[in-house]
């Protein structure tokens, strides 16, 4: 591989972490300025569900949780997470830090090694961003779309009851 192709590939890398992590503060700012008690933003390993790093406003304070549902921390990723503030393991379900500074910035760059240390994705890794008003969205048009057929059924058969048709 050329130098050229090699710089080209780095270069590549760099945008791909700086779009990255935009990502991350735009959602991180969100989620401080709207300061909502148990307010919160998930960054997930696309394609990889168990594997997230949550972020949880909480009486004024930021709580950084790592999951470890499909992860079998071996002592690297330990020692890694702790060097990082964060405290689990094996026995719990996550590594977790309170009280994380509440600076966008810092909390996306800290989200990103968060997600190298705990589960070494590819430099050029995706991730999805899930945040509660998302998931209280999603819930609400499932319900919606559960409701909605049961009340036309019955609204139907009130209106044929009414119109004295027999079914």
């Amino acid at each position: 591989m050329s130098k050229e192709a090699v710089a080209d590939e780095v270069q590549d890398l760099d945008v791909k972490r700086d779009i990255r992590l935009a990502l991350f503060e735009a959602a991180i700012d969100r989620l401080l300025r709207d300061r909502a008690n148990r307010d919160f933003v998930i960054f997930e390993l696309r394609g990889s569900p168990g594997s997230y790093v949550q972020l949880t406003i909480h009486d004024g304070a930021v709580l950084g949780e790592v999951a470890t549902g499909k992860l079998a921390p071996d002592q690297e990723r330990v020692r890694a997470l702790g060097c990082l503030g964060f405290e689990g393991g094996p026995q719990r379900a996550h590594f977790s830090r309170d009280h994380l500074p509440q600076s966008s910035r810092r909390l996306a760059c800290l989200t990103e090694l968060l997600l190298g240390a705990a589960y070494r994705p590819p430099p050029d890794f995706d991730a999805t961003v899930v945040t509660r008003a998302m998931v209280e969205e999603q819930a609400a048009h499932l319900s919606l779309n559960r409701v909605r057929p049961r009340a036309d059924v019955r609204s139907r058969k009130t209106k044929d009851a009414k119109a004295g048709v027999d079914q």
